[in-house]
């Protein structure tokens, strides 16, 4: 956290300054992102793989997507009125809930220096909590209620045929000892994404490539579009000791063209692999099966999913990592452009400070459904995510 920056703020004049804690603010919203590993691939536009969206209140919103055109359009003399395209536009219904937390400072009389100090203390450790909810809500996000998935295998194959699954649930249940995460896994999931298959081998939609950065090629200016494979450490330490990941590693560039991206332990066929870390009480992560349901549904948003799968439901004997691929619209994020910071020292008989932040939000994954009235291959499906199970070992 920038503590130098509250430096350059008059913390002392809060009372009479409203534009303190409003400066405050920018600072937490700043730092909040500094370390984040979502940040590289948050932004407004539909090329992010999370979009965010600014609202001001706690209605239900609702974003908007447009699906891309598929008709065949006409041809010589043919009027336009023969063969009218549809214009598909999805969207899907989130709702804004206000997060927040405090902190009181000891029963203490405190001098100007005194409650400077606090107050800074106070915005680190605020600045913490809020980056720490907001990125366990991007977690539990991507691991609920998966509509396509990649099992890996431990044998030749590299990864399971769960065609006859019913769910994506049972599909990762079949995971077993040994079957850890690997370069054909992870090619499989990147194939999937580009030819529009789900895991029961049937057709489905591609999903859209994520803008990861632009850079130079003899003064010309490129866009680098790829989709993003994330991993928790089990899995990232399993793919670096795949034969074919130190090969491939070897004759490849890394992170030249992806240098935006924190965490890159490598690329594959395009697409930038990241390691995410594992979700502990200290740290944010990706969850794994023996991540208990409990802590998963404190960390969800209920109401801006129809489903609820908890980590248990992934797991049958065998404890299971879950990474991803995920393309552009992955997750959407609607609320505040900022949190909101309060200092207040009318607190038992003026002895006591409490300082506190809160933040609009609704983070849910993409899962639009249609409104032109005709069964479309995005309903009731994750927009831009695969779930890349694999053994927890």
């Amino acid at each position: 956290m920038p503590l130098n920056e509250l430096n350059q703020i008059n913390i002392a004049s809060w009372a009479e300054n409203p534009n303190v804690s409003t400066e405050i603010s920018r600072v937490i919203e700043k730092a909040s992102w500094a370390k984040s590993p979502f940040t590289a691939f948050t932004g407004r536009g539909q090329d992010r793989g999370i979009r965010t969206y600014q609202v001001k209140d706690s209605q239900p919103y609702r974003p908007r997507l447009k699906a891309q055109l598929t008709g065949d359009g006409v041809k010589g003399n043919a009027d336009f009125d023969t063969n009218f395209d549809n214009l598909e536009i999805l969207s899907q219904t989130i709702y804004p809930q206000v997060i927040g937390n405090s902190l009181k400072s000891p029963i203490k009389q405190y001098s100007k220096i005194e409650m400077i100090d606090f107050v800074k203390e106070s915005v680190d450790s605020l600045t913490d909590w809020i980056a720490d909810k907001r990125d366990r809500f991007f977690s539990t996000a991507l691991l609920n209620d998966l509509s396509n998935i990649v099992v890996c295998d431990g044998g030749g194959e590299g990864f399971k045929d769960v065609s006859s699954e019913e769910n994506t649930q049972n599909a990762s249940k079949k995971i077993a000892k040994g079957d850890v995460c690997n370069v054909k896994a992870l090619r499989r999931a990147i194939f999937m994404a580009r030819s529009g298959l789900n895991y029961k081998n049937k057709d489905a939609f591609p999903i859209k490539p994520i803008r990861s950065t632009s850079h130079s090629v003899g003064g010309i200016s490129v866009e680098n579009h790829s989709y993003i494979i994330l991993l928790d450490t089990y899995q990232a330490n399993q793919l670096k000791n795949d034969p074919d990941w130190i090969t491939m590693q070897k004759i490849g560039i890394r992170g030249e063209k992806n240098n935006l991206f924190t965490g890159l332990i490598g690329i594959i066929d395009e697409c930038p692999v990241i390691d995410m870390g594992v979700w502990t009480r200290l740290q944010v992560g990706l969850i794994n099966s023996e991540i208990s349901d409990s802590e998963f549904k404190a960390h969800i948003d209920a109401q801006n999913f129809s489903k609820l799968t908890p980590p248990s439901s992934y797991a049958d004997n065998q404890p299971v990592s879950m990474g991803y691929l995920i393309g552009a619209s992955a997750l959407v994020m609607a609320g505040s452009d900022s949190v909101s910071f309060y200092i207040d020292e009318a607190q038992d008989a003026g002895r006591k400070i409490i300082c506190g932040c809160d933040r609009l939000m609704a983070i849910s994954k993409a899962r639009f459904e249609s409104n032109e009235g005709f069964l479309s291959p995005y309903s009731n499906t994750d927009f831009a995510v695969i779930g890349i199970a694999s053994s927890k070992e």
